[in-house]
């Protein structure tokens, strides 16, 4: 793409595949408008290259904006590179597998890009498509030459290339201004892109508008070619028209199939990876976080053939008949809500003035699990002594406590006998003094004798225990079995379904103005899609510093902690279970990792792999 020499003139400007041409003026003035030529002198180059360095070196105040004597998207973009203190060299790039990219961006860029390759071949320019976080999940340089420049860079797939993290570019800085732009030679703020020229633009979904990737040219500074901004716009655009024409069928089929499922007169649900329909009856069980929660949960349960499932919604578990919709190979399903009974209402329910069912608050109930709750209160029936199981920060003790003030335990004294020699005369005299006692922590020596615990059961207080069974030794696996009834308490991977609830009792024990915190519809995707390591005690820590720093207000992806912020692909039923394993074996190990991956039966570079994948620290 040099000036002074042939270049292939089979570069297209337009889909060749057949897409309509451009028919709207603003649209095309849109992509390709820009008073600033691709190439720079060198005088321009250098002072250009002085300009960033000064105000590098000596800070925002140092001239009033407008006088950098650079375009002043670039500028804008520096300030804000200079603001946030990102790198001009920075020794780091984050990094995740690009297979991560969304499907509806590889469908449409795929095709594109490949039928431009031939059209690129010995042309030393490199095609780059970004997701909508800046990360590179496809990029093609046919020339040695270039890759190597690129590489050098980390301007390749995987690599995190947000504003944030390498500066004015291309990419990131194309999707903050949300428009095309030109970064030419030293305007990038990473010194490592100097020769290189990028004309980026934006690439945003037809029918809702949202920003779901870019797509870019990179070339060094001597072969820059005069139309690079134009072919780079006209490109993006093909991605674009192909996504419209993707999502057209895609939403005929799934209107089609809403029309049909209204006509039952029901609550009538239709939901695909990227959208979701209802009816009016429908309605009065939707909030912002259920499209991401009942996706996650047909994503990895939905049927191949009409089924009858309990599918999780905003307000709850609801008895509903699932049944997949078929087109193009993607997976859609259409969720009929079935009429709940009122004497069959399941636990921890009731009937508003309107008559919708709304949940009643988690803490009213003894477990938000249904089958948990369900085996307590049948021990509690029964009298007879729970020890709650389950691993670290699945809420053993909240849920002791709760078992307990349904037994009229207000005031309980907790003991962990394996940190306090004296524990078992202070529970003697609380039992004696008719208070409630939960024992923390048995399995851990030195455990408590069956002698003893016999012995504070025998007083009749309430008593109940916690224990992680795993990581027990036989002795204390034996006590626990020959004096309780173990009820185990699932971990937070395993129960997504529940995380509306649970984050909405959380924020109901909070003073105001926090308690009337609320996430945006990006936030429960994240929230959905991250594995919680921490279980429970992970989720609420999360909650309640999202809920103070907001104060009350609407909590967006942005004030989410780091690790949170980026989106995460769905876990299917195996990475599930092979999560769980990974966080138990870690567990069990006290955190050796040598032990859990020899417990696990994979090395130590794998359990690490493993663990990042996870979102395990």
């Amino acid at each position: 793409m040099g000036h002074g020499r042939e270049t292939r003139a089979t570069v297209p400007v337009s889909d060749a595949g057949g897409s309509a041409p451009v028919t709207d003026h603003e649209a095309t003035m849109r992509r390709t408008d820009s008073q600033y030529l691709p190439t720079l002198s060198p005088v321009q180059l250098e002072l250009t290259r002085r300009s960033r360095e000064v105000l590098v070196r000596e800070g925002l105040l140092t001239r009033p904006p407008g006088c950098s004597g650079v375009p002043r998207h670039i500028e804008k973009s520096w300030r804000r590179c200079v603001g946030e203190q990102v790198p001009t060299a920075p020794e780091h790039i984050d990094y995740r597998e690009p297979d991560e990219i969304l499907p509806l961006l590889r469908r449409a860029a795929l095709p594109v890009l490949e039928r431009l390759k031939d059209s690129f071949a010995d042309v030393p320019v490199a095609m780059v498509l970004s997701d909508a976080t800046g990360v590179i999940v496809m990029r093609h340089a046919d020339l040695r030459r270039q890759r190597d420049v690129m590489d050098r860079a980390s301007a390749a797939e995987g690599f995190d290339y947000s504003e944030h993290s390498v500066g004015t570019n291309g990419i990131g800085t194309v999707l903050v201004e949300r428009r095309p732009v030109l970064v030419r030679g030293p305007e990038h703020y990473n010194t490592l892109l100097e020769d290189l020229t990028c004309a980026g633009t934006p690439i945003i979904e037809p029918y809702t508008g949202r920003l779901v990737g870019s797509f870019s040219l990179a070339c060094s500074l001597r072969d820059v070619h005069p139309l690079m901004t134009v072919m780079a716009g006209d490109i993006g655009r093909q991605i674009e028209t192909r996504i419209l024409e993707d999502s057209g069928e895609r939403h005929r089929r799934l209107v089609a199939a809403y029309l049909s499922l209204d006509q039952v007169g029901t609550g009538a649900l239709v939901v695909d990876e990227d959208s979701l329909l209802a009816n009016r009856l429908g309605l009065v069980h939707t909030g912002p976080e259920l499209h991401p929660l009942l996706w996650q949960f047909l994503s990895e349960r939905g049927p191949s053939e009409p089924a009858r499932l309990q599918v999780p919604l905003s307000d709850g578990l609801h008895d509903a008949v699932v049944e997949p919709i078929r087109h193009a190979g993607k997976a859609a399903y259409s969720v009929r809500l079935l009429p709940r009974r009122a004497q069959g209402r399941p636990p921890g329910e009731e009937t508003a003035g309107s008559g919708v069912v709304v949940p009643m608050a988690v803490r009213d109930r003894l477990h938000f699990h249904d089958d948990v709750d369900r085996q307590l209160g049948t021990a509690l029936r029964h009298r007879e002594l729970v020890a709650l199981v389950g691993a670290s920060g699945t809420g053993k003790l909240r849920t002791a406590l709760r078992v307990l003030r349904r037994q009229g335990a207000e005031d309980p004294l907790v003991v962990e006998p394996h940190l306090d020699p004296g524990w078992f005369a202070a529970a003697r005299d609380a039992a004696a003094d008719g208070r409630g006692l939960v024992l923390r922590r048995v399995h851990e020596a030195p455990h408590p004798s069956t002698a003893q615990v016999e012995a504070l059961a025998g007083t009749g207080v309430p008593l109940a225990l916690t224990v992680d069974l795993d990581a027990a030794d036989d002795d204390a696996v034996g006590m626990v079995r020959r004096v309780a009834t173990t009820v185990r308490l699932p971990g937070l991977a395993q129960s997504r379904e529940h995380l509306p609830a649970l984050v909405q009792g959380m924020l109901a024990e909070l003073p105001g103005p926090e308690s009337g915190t609320r996430f945006g519809p990006a936030v429960w995707d994240r929230l959905t899609t991250w594995p919680w390591p921490g279980n429970l005690a992970e989720l609420r820590n999360t909650v309640l510093q999202l809920a103070r720093r907001s104060g009350g207000g609407i909590v967006q992806v942005d004030d989410l902690p780091d690790e949170l912020r980026a989106p995460r692909r769905s876990l299917g039923l195996m990475e599930s279970a092979e999560l769980e394993a990974v966080a138990e074996a870690l567990r069990a190990a006290g955190g050796n990792r040598t032990r859990a991956a020899a417990a696990l039966g994979i090395g130590r570079n794998t359990l690490y792999r493993k663990m990042r994948e996870f979102g395990i620290s």
